[in-house]
């Protein structure tokens, strides 16, 4: 591999960049990783310590992190919507089926298989966390997107994988629920769609379910859908105005402040679960058509937002790899100063990682013939 061919710039399936679409995958990650770093305070013995200072209130902040997930699934609903509303709304080519899963399938599983196999030889050969059967169980279910079914808890070699399966589960059904965008009436098609989001916040809040599925996280999907209707349709709702900032920071906090569960939303009540909506809703369409919040579009925040596959499959088994070990070392008898240089160290390490195997693996797998070109190379 030439070292001068290596850019952080995403390639895209049809060749046009969004920067504010990875702009707002760089606020969902920011806030995932934000949310197991303060899982990570949870391992300090505080009483070591010279200060006596109280981190409870820091921990209740990181827990609102959860929220990353479902911002992640707006933007997954916006994204593999698109093709399909174009074709609808637009009468452009339609998405050939084909194509679409076996981009899916190149895009994004050997990132994935790569990682979780890492895994399973760490936690089972390396440090021998679970048995050979455990191990290869967890390994197989994870691979086929079933463990969160099969176990009924998150993945065990990457805990954050549960979101794939759900995620995988919505690439499957995209292709049908996108005839959605074949009602001809804008208005009836908008109010199907909220009829829709509504309907599924209020079953997984007044339903419980054993499994964690795309029932559970539907609407966020469809939210996605909804704001690429407007999108093609280039409808207006709201204009540019000089306090548009001071609304996406207020949006900001109303998102954080909402949720009360880190993974479901049955201890919301349903008009706080739709506040959440809306306020994502809004944040998402004052920075995506109104062009708010313009530092979301610099080459730096869209390169981390489009490498954030890479840093999501890579950061938590880091943060704990690293992490655990790192706390052996006293820098200082204070804890604030300790846990601040930790959490630099963290980030730092996270960051470097998930830079190069984003730029080794994932990033070479956006190339959509990728796999023809091992085939086709000659050798001499």
């Amino acid at each position: 591999m030439n070292i001068k061919n290596l850019n952080f710039k995403r390639i895209t399936s049809s060749g046009n960049f969004i920067p504010e679409i990875d702009g707002l995958r760089f606020i969902a990650i920011s806030v995932v990783i934000f949310f197991h770093l303060g899982e990570y305070l949870e391992i300090f013995d505080l009483n070591q310590y010279s200060d006596n200072i109280d981190y409870s209130a820091l921990r209740y902040i990181t827990q609102k992190g959860a929220v990353g997930v479902p911002l992640f699934f707006v933007l997954s609903g916006f994204i593999l919507g698109l093709p399909f509303a174009k074709h609808h709304l637009l009468d452009e080519e339609s998405v050939s089926l084909k194509k679409y899963f076996l981009r899916r399938l190149t895009r994004l599983e050997p990132p994935y298989i790569i990682v979780m196999t890492i895994m399973f030889f760490a936690y089972v050969f390396v440090v021998p966390k679970y048995s050979f059967d455990l191990g290869m169980s967890s390994y197989l279910s994870s691979l086929f997107y079933s463990h969160n079914y099969i176990f009924e808890k998150f993945p065990l070699l990457n805990s954050v994988a549960w979101s794939l399966e759900v995620e995988v589960q919505f690439y499957i059904l995209a292709p049908i629920l996108a005839y959605l965008f074949a009602i001809k009436s804008a208005k009836f098609r908008r109010l199907t769609l909220l009829g829709l989001i509504i309907l599924f916040s209020a079953t997984d809040i007044y339903y419980t379910f054993k499994f964690i599925s795309l029932i559970s996280y539907l609407e966020y999907f469809l939210l996605g859908f909804l704001l690429v209707d407007l999108y093609v349709s280039k409808s207006t709702l709201l204009k540019k105005r000089k306090y548009d900032i001071t609304i996406c920071l207020f949006l900001l906090c109303v998102i954080f402040i909402s949720p009360k569960d880190a993974f479901m939303h049955r201890d919301q009540t349903l008009f706080e679960s739709l506040i959440k909506l809306g306020a994502i809703f809004l944040l998402y369409y004052y920075v995506l058509f109104v062009g708010a919040l313009k530092f979301l579009s610099w080459r730096i925040i869209t390169n981390i937002g489009g490498m954030c596959y890479s840093i999501y499959l890579l950061h938590y088994p880091i943060i704990r790899t690293i992490g655990i070990p790192l706390v052996k070392f006293q820098f200082s008898e204070y804890s604030f100063i300790n846990i601040s240089i930790y959490l630099i160290i963290l980030i730092i390490c996270v960051m470097l990682i998930s830079s190069i195997f984003y730029l080794l693996v994932e990033r070479p797998c956006m190339e959509k013939s990728w796999y023809k070109n091992i085939f086709n190379k000659k050798i001499y």
